[in-house]
């Protein structure tokens, strides 16, 4: 089983996340994953900039405009920038970081070390958030036999 599971089950507990890096397009992942995230009883609360309604959410412009009462983070944004929202987000004092698997920043988990929070990097959510489904499951099947 994956070494941190611990991080990854308490990140799954958390009552509340912030989606930071959600896109406008309805069709992109990052929407994907703010459903999915909602279907599964999260109070979701959107990130972007640019944006201050997304599918009938409240979205907010900065990390340092959300609410002081959340849980966690879930960055989905392009690893040249991770870094800098990891610090956002532990300087708002949120203390769990979920790491978008393909935006894995270097140098992520000694950031988050240093400011007293937790992060998963390099992980699919939908390998981990029962019930997993579909390709998801048998990607999980393989990487509890292979590691």
């Amino acid at each position: 089983m994956y070494k941190e599971n611990d991080e990854i089950q308490s990140f799954l507990n958390s009552k509340s996340v912030a989606l930071i890096g959600v896109s406008r397009n309805k069709q992109s992942y990052s929407r994907t994953l703010m459903k999915a995230f909602i279907d599964k009883g999260f109070d979701v609360f959107p990130v972007n900039p640019n944006e201050t309604d997304i599918d009938g959410q409240k979205c907010y412009q900065s990390i340092t405009q959300l609410p002081d009462t959340i849980d966690a983070a879930y960055i989905i944004k392009r690893k040249e920038v991770a870094i800098d929202l990891a610090r956002e987000v532990a300087n708002k004092g949120i203390k769990k970081i979920w790491i978008h698997v393909k935006c894995d920043a270097p140098n992520i988990k000694e950031l988050c070390k240093e400011y007293g929070v937790t992060v998963i990097a390099g992980e699919c959510f939908f390998m981990w958030a029962e019930p997993v489904k579909g390709v998801h499951a048998f990607h999980r099947f393989l990487r509890s036999i292979f590691g």
